[in-house]
């Protein structure tokens, strides 16, 4: 691991406090259904951006993550917004900025809840904990989202307890707002399965290595 000076340093503490920022904005913009402004928290001029999540799916590249945010999670339109209420908070960061400064990993733990349902039926409230797992750039002198992994860790009806709840099949998107593909990736809790080291946290590096925190060591479908 390369040395760093004083300056250097300073940097990369200023770097983690822009991270730690970037992160607080996309839980606040998410809770908030203001989606345009979750896109604008990613790189757009950096190849090989995705994000992949157990409730919608993989999409790559800019116009891909458009579709997953302004698509995917605003098709029902305003109406669906009447009673919903997303909050996903941010505990437990592991961040590491690579030396040459251009590069970070960090992971997150997430206790939240979700409430919503169909347009014109009462709103379920649920519990909803999951973990993220994310590679940033910096993009124009700017730290920018790059790679995006959502670890499911629960999902339940508030009056349920997590060990009780199997869940249900998710509603289908409307064909133009479908994923590139499927998750891979299915860690929610289920007792017939081990809990796992995901998202891995990141240890200090040089230089992009390709292995983000974002990306995880094997497959795992507890679906």
């Amino acid at each position: 691991m390369k040395k760093l000076s004083m300056e250097e340093r300073i940097q990369r503490m200023e770097d983690v406090h822009q991270i730690q920022n970037l992160m607080g904005k996309y839980s606040y913009f998410h809770t908030a259904d203001m989606q345009e402004e979750t896109v604008g928290l990613w790189a757009k001029h950096t190849p090989d951006t995705w994000e992949d999540g157990p409730s919608f799916g993989y999409y790559e590249g800019y116009e891909g993550l458009r579709r997953c945010y302004v698509g995917a999670h605003q098709w029902r339109g305003e109406e669906s917004r009447i009673g919903g209420m997303h909050l996903h908070t941010l505990t437990t960061p592991v961040i590491e900025v690579a030396a040459d400064g251009k590069t970070a990993k960090g992971v997150w733990i997430s206790p939240g809840h979700e409430t919503g349902g169909p347009p014109g039926q009462k709103p379920q409230a649920f519990w909803a904990w999951l973990k993220y797992g994310a590679d940033f750039i910096k993009e124009e002198g700017e730290w920018k989202f790059w790679h995006m992994r959502v670890f499911g860790i629960f999902f339940t009806p508030y009056d349920k307890g997590w060990v009780e709840f199997n869940i249900a099949e998710a509603e289908p998107l409307p064909e133009q707002f479908k994923p590139d593909k499927q998750t891979e990736y299915w860690t929610n809790y289920k007792p017939t399965a081990k809990t796992v080291l995901a998202p891995v946290p990141p240890e200090p590096y040089d230089t992009w290595d390709g292995k983000g925190c974002a990306g995880i060591k094997e497959k795992i479908d507890n679906k």
